[in-house]
């Protein structure tokens, strides 16, 4: 009896937590949240280059479920896209009150990156949903990945303006990730860490990856003076590991905006790196890495067909839009089937 009245209790338990749990697992779900963000946005679009943060109310839903409001703080994000006059509209960074949270979709998260519209142009929002497959594309890939949840956001400065909607992706958060792989996010400085404490085969899964979608807007090993490393990717490292002991340190690399996937009218290869335009793809990977190049080509060409299914599928994109990102794809892997291509264009580019 004693037994069969802690098995009902422990029963009842599970089903009264079955729907705070299931608000808890954000980016398990690829089915598009519906969001209304009310702000002062005409003050937060003119934020300089040093934004603070503005207070705004959320009000989200996912499939089928009831809309949630609560209370967040917004910042502008994404330097060169807010002050270099690329986009009307920046990217945010969404600041929960934990309090508030709970309970919520939002339930433990702190501190989430929404990839906004860049200009109004039905075109740009095309681009968005391409930045937004290309984190799909590499989570077939690697765990080590960061995931993306698809929204329809209503951008709106007070509750009688009907505001304007865009789609836009929320990116998980860095702790979240290391979390899902058992790891902590490791913190260091530019060039803190060293190539041998990486991970060959995990790095350069993340540079052929880069190569794939023609990003040249990374470094796995710096970034700029004062700022978390690494350039647009983070570190992965051990429960137990330090700047100074950790090993098979792994990067997670994000924002691929400039990437010849996405295309962006914006995106500028650097002249350094002898291209012209962002769909010139280029191999940035290091050559402490080469020897793990076929086995991480492998890789890349098991996933081909579930990569392709996920583009074609992806009714979002337009048929121009598709068939461009189709044929970005087939040029990657003609450089992979190819071995003298692999040999000219990967191995004896690496630096």
């Amino acid at each position: 009896m004693i037994r069969k009245f802690w098995l009902v209790l422990a029963a009842l338990a599970l089903l009264c937590a079955g729907p705070a749990a299931a608000k808890g697992h954000l980016f398990e779900s690829d089915a598009p949240l519906k969001m209304v963000i009310t702000a002062p946005f005409p003050a937060l679009v003119r934020a300089d280059a040093r934004p603070s943060p503005f207070a705004a109310s959320l009000t989200v839903s996912d499939a089928g479920g009831a809309p949630e409001s609560l209370p967040v703080q917004l910042t502008a994000r994404g330097h060169s896209r807010r002050t270099l006059g690329y986009c009307t509209f920046p990217p945010l960074w969404l600041t929960f009150d934990k309090d508030s949270a709970r309970g919520t979709l939002f339930s433990g998260q702190k501190k989430l990156k929404l990839t906004t519209y860049c200009r109004p142009g039905a075109d740009y929002e095309q681009r968005i949903v391409l930045e937004y497959l290309a984190y799909r594309l590499y989570n077939l890939i690697t765990p080590i990945s960061f995931r993306a949840r698809p929204a329809e956001v209503t951008y709106r400065t007070s509750d009688a303006d009907p505001g304007v909607t865009r789609f836009g992706f929320l990116i998980e958060d860095d702790n979240r990730l290391a979390d899902r792989n058992d790891a902590i996010r490791l913190k260091a400085a530019s060039h803190q860490v060293s190539m041998a404490q990486m991970d060959a085969h995990a790095t350069e899964r993340a540079a052929l990856f880069e190569f794939m979608i023609g990003n040249f807007d990374w470094e796995f090993m710096a970034a700029p003076a004062g700022v978390d490393c690494c350039h647009n990717s983070r570190f992965i490292a051990a429960k137990d590991a330090t700047v100074a002991t950790a090993r098979g340190v792994a990067p997670a690399p994000y924002d691929f905006d400039s990437s010849g996937f996405v295309d962006a009218p914006y995106a500028a290869p650097p002249p350094s790196l002898g291209i012209s335009h962002a769909t010139d793809r280029v191999y940035r990977g290091y050559c402490a890495d080469n020897g793990e190049i076929a086995s991480v080509a492998a890789e890349f060409q098991a996933q081909r067909a579930a990569m392709t299914a996920i583009i074609d599928g992806e009714t979002r994109l337009n048929d121009r839009f598709r068939a461009k990102a189709d044929r970005f794809m087939d040029g990657f892997f003609a450089v992979l089937d190819d071995p003298a291509r692999v040999q000219r264009e990967i191995v004896k580019r690496c630096r």
